[in-house]
């Protein structure tokens, strides 16, 4: 089995390497497509959200304030709920980073690393209100709506998967199975600095993953005759977004929210970095289905209530946003961002 993925993964790059060369334009406007989304979108929404998540994973967690959403979700530990707000906040990068720090730790136990990625993987406010309700749908409205039913899809498929007893999944075997549960202990403290270089690590992976799918999203579409909106919305979701939300009409708002919930195979493979032995491919894939069904359901019935919304999602047509120079916040964030990474970097010539 392993051999036959091997094979497969070296077919497919040598497969993208002579789509490379053949489509050299393609692949550098790729390239500088996904430079600009990290330094614009990702890095802003997530650089500060790793730092705080290192700082807070690293005390003890308020357990008398999480008992009772540890109880309704039917949680183990504190730091499961804990993660779990953190995830909707940070978005699912956040979450299968937690998942993978707190089950390595042995600060939860396996099925508590399974729920949290059923219950935290998610697009965060920044990019589902900001950017696919105001920036790309032109309603801010509407992507409230949708970020608060995503979270709700979130809800139904984990409670669905619980009452099925499918929310389960074995610890994977060899070296890094670990006990079921341990006594939950507070950690030593994190300090800043050691927060920043772990952040700054984090989120140069999301970056590679984010900048190699929009690359072979760009060679894809430009050598083989194929539709860019389903190709974009595979290998990666904010180029999916954006595609899908071009289309105007009805199929932009529900093809943005099949997006959202089928993630994408950039966000499947950040996933599996950050989760390591956490991840849970085939509970969570079926958890990302029942999501896609629930989303669809949810947005279809709120969207009648929202002023204005209809008309907006009926009339929209493709539109070009020109970016003339980055936002203040973006700018802020992506200075800091570099100058730490610097900072490693001198770190670690200077010390080999």
């Amino acid at each position: 089995m392993n051999n036959t993925k091997n094979r497969l993964c070296t077919l497919a790059a040598l497969l993208l390497g002579v789509l490379v060369l053949a489509a050299p334009k393609a692949a550098a406007q790729g390239f500088a497509a996904g430079t600009a989304l990290c330094l614009q979108s990702v890095l802003p929404a997530l650089f500060p959200f790793f730092v705080v998540c290192e700082l807070l994973t690293a005390a003890a967690p308020p357990a008398a304030l999480l008992r009772p959403m540890q109880r309704v979700l039917g949680l183990a530990s504190p730091d499961t709920a804990q993660a779990v707000l953190l995830s909707w906040v940070g978005g699912y990068a956040v979450c299968a980073r937690l998942a993978g720090q707190l089950y390595s730790g042995e600060r939860i136990p396996r099925q508590d690393a399974v729920r949290l990625q059923i219950l935290g993987c998610c697009s965060g406010p920044g990019f589902v209100v900001g950017c696919v309700g105001g920036l790309l749908l032109g309603n801010v409205r509407l992507g409230v709506v949708m970020y608060t039913a995503q979270l709700a899809a979130n809800l139904g498929a984990a409670a669905l998967l619980r009452l099925a007893g499918a929310d389960a999944s074995p610890p994977p075997a060899g070296p890094a199975q670990r006990p079921a549960q341990r006594a939950i202990a507070a950690p030593d403290g994190a300090t800043l600095p050691g927060a920043i270089s772990a952040a700054v690590t984090s989120s140069l992976s999301v970056c590679g993953c984010v900048v190699f799918f929009r690359l072979a999203g760009a060679v894809l579409c430009r050598v083989l005759p194929l539709p860019a909106a389903v190709v974009s919305a595979v290998l990666e979701i904010s180029a999916g977004c954006a595609d899908l939300a071009a289309l105007g009409g009805q199929a932009a708002l529900y093809g943005c929210c099949g997006a959202l919930s089928l993630l994408g195979v950039s966000v499947w493979a950040q996933i599996q970095l950050f989760a390591g032995a956490a991840f849970c491919p085939r509970v969570l894939f079926v958890s990302r289905c029942l999501h896609f069904v629930l989303l669809q359901i949810a947005v279809r019935l709120c969207v009648r209530a929202l002023p204005g919304a209809a008309a907006v999602c009926s009339t929209l047509s493709a539109r070009v946003v020109p970016l003339w120079r980055m936002p203040p916040d973006a700018a802020v964030w992506g200075v800091i961002f570099l100058a730490a990474a610097l900072y490693k970097l001198r770190q670690s010539l200077y010390n080999e």
